[in-house]
């Protein structure tokens, strides 16, 4: 989703005349740790343009506005250490990232998360480190070798449950229990949606003894402790919704459940869709915006680190693969969407070449690299079937007759530095294509009516049409030089055969348009 933010920010930024846009920053979160027996010691590296950084430490402990802190441990374990980043000004960067810490020298650490629904309790085992089996013990004389068990108590009451973590002699290396108090409420999720554009109504179903809702609306963006929200998308596209409900009183009620949704720009004519084509030469690319409905603003990513930009073109410094991003949006009415393709750009600084001959009686073609400009190191050869080589010289017989493209590409350091391609026709095994003194048809590709000089074919000659297998498909005798043809067949590539009295035979290829 890159630029996106950007362009929201653009919108409240500038009145839309294509100058002067004001860019807002994106953040990356990152840091990196240093322990020393039970003291870690972090390191930020994050990058970008906010203003607020927090940790939590994985032990209870939590760090604000601090970048670089120490923390001491009180004891040795596994733990989940989070930083976030964030920007309260313009609320344009929002980040975190995560890393297990090993602290001192623990073998492994048990611990598991539970959520009841009635008497069905779904208990999840959250276990660090280096251990070879597991055991639950539910408290009521049940037990599980499961990881992600489900288990069902047969009365209302408190139970004490407990994970153990055993290496390989067979001995616990930790364990850990909590009470959990069961009863026989229990709640069932559900909801059903009703979409306008890109605004959608939620109207909760859910049954059940909770108390609090939490929805996700899937796009990294949208949340909502509402009843029954409404919620209005930035882009069209396909979203995963998921509703959660529980009870916060006895937390003996938990579920959830999710729905994929697709909205789709619109809503009373605002809407607006991203797309458009390119051609590139070398490093460098020009695009053309194809973009449809009521927008005023397109900004260009493309991909390498620089600045988005309103030039619809762009030289890169160096060939690769990148993904190009175009926005398009406007602020009244309200559109906003982005589309983005990969694009390969090359820099050709050798120029390949190649001739090839083939063998009729063996199916075999000789292709021979003749490529005298350039610096280059290796070669590929792709045959247009699916099949390549990186032989020099290679030979290749076809299982199929058709047309097919033969490309020479030829790299330096591992990079693309130039191409040739050509098409080639197989025929049928004993059917060759006629040489310059051969048969002429005109014109050539034509809408079934050609015209033939037969050559220099003696005497009463078979005119064939053949499909590219061999198969005949129509036939007809002549004893004129010129003679002309008329063929009610699909569009397509065929072969027309001409055969004299002595025996001989000639081919060309014809396409019917």
């Amino acid at each position: 989703m890159r630029t996106l933010l950007i362009l929201i920010t653009a919108f409240l930024a500038i009145s839309f005349t294509l100058s002067g846009v004001s860019y807002g920053q994106s953040c990356v979160g990152g840091f990196n740790d240093s322990i020393d027996s039970l003291t870690v010691y972090i390191t930020n590296t994050a990058t970008g343009g906010y203003d607020v950084i927090d940790y939590d430490m994985g032990d209870g402990t939590y760090y604000t506005g601090i970048p670089n802190p120490t923390h001491t441990y009180t004891g040795e374990g596994f733990y989940e250490v989070c930083q976030f980043i964030y920007d309260t000004l313009t609320f344009m960067c929002f980040d975190y990232q995560c890393d297990t810490l090993v602290i001192g020298d623990p073998t492994c650490m048990a611990n598991f998360w539970w959520f009841p629904d009635g008497l069905d309790v779904e208990f999840y085992a959250n276990a660090f480190g280096t251990y070879d089996s597991l055991v639950w013990d539910f408290g009521d004389g049940s037990v599980s070798n499961d990881t992600f068990p489900i288990h069902t108590y047969s009365s209302v009451g408190t139970y004490t449950a407990c994970l153990s973590l055993y290496d390989t002699s067979g001995s616990i290396c930790d364990s850990v229990c909590y009470p959990i108090y069961v009863d026989s409420s229990s709640c069932s999720a559900d909801f059903t949606y009703s979409a306008n554009g890109l605004t959608v109504d939620f109207t909760n179903l859910s049954s059940g003894g909770y108390n609090s809702v939490s929805w996700d609306f899937g796009d990294g963006f949208g949340f909502s402790e509402d009843e029954d929200p409404q919620y209005t998308y930035l882009f069209a596209g396909t979203y995963e919704v998921c509703l959660f409900i529980i009870d916060t009183l006895t937390f003996q009620c938990f579920d959830e459940v999710c729905m994929e949704i697709t909205v789709t720009a619109g809503g009373g004519g605002s809407g607006c869709e991203a797309d458009f084509d390119y051609e590139t030469s070398a490093l460098f690319i020009e695009c053309t915006d194809q973009s449809t409905g009521n927008y005023v603003t397109t900004i260009w990513d493309y991909g390498d680190g620089s600045t988005p930009t309103l030039d619809d073109f762009h030289t890169y410094d160096q060939p690769g693969t990148y993904d190009v991003c175009l926005t398009v949006g406007n602020l009244i009415p309200l559109c906003l969407d982005q589309t983005c393709k990969e694009v390969t750009v090359t820099e050709i600084t050798c120029f390949p070449d190649f001739i090839y001959s083939y063998n009729p009686n063996t199916n075999v073609f000789n292709f021979a690299n003749t490529t005298t400009q350039g610096d280059y190191d290796a070669v590929q050869w792709s045959f247009g079937d699916g099949n390549t080589s990186s032989f020099a010289n290679p030979s290749y017989s076809y299982n199929i007759p058709g047309e097919y493209e033969v490309c020479l590409t030829t790299f330096k350091d591992s990079n693309l530095c130039g191409q040739a391609c050509k098409m080639i026709s197989v025929f049928p095994l004993g059917i060759t294509e006629a040489g310059v003194a051969g048969i002429k048809v005109f014109p050539n590709p034509s809408n079934g009516e050609f015209v033939l000089d037969r050559g220099n074919a003696q005497g009463v000659v078979q005119i064939s049409l053949l499909d590219l297998a061999g198969r005949e498909l129509a036939r007809q005798v002549s004893n004129r030089k010129i003679v002309e043809l008329n063929y009610h067949v699909s569009a397509g590539a065929y072969l027309l055969q001409v055969r004299d009295e002595f025996g001989g035979a000639q081919v060309v290829r014809v396409v019917v348009e």
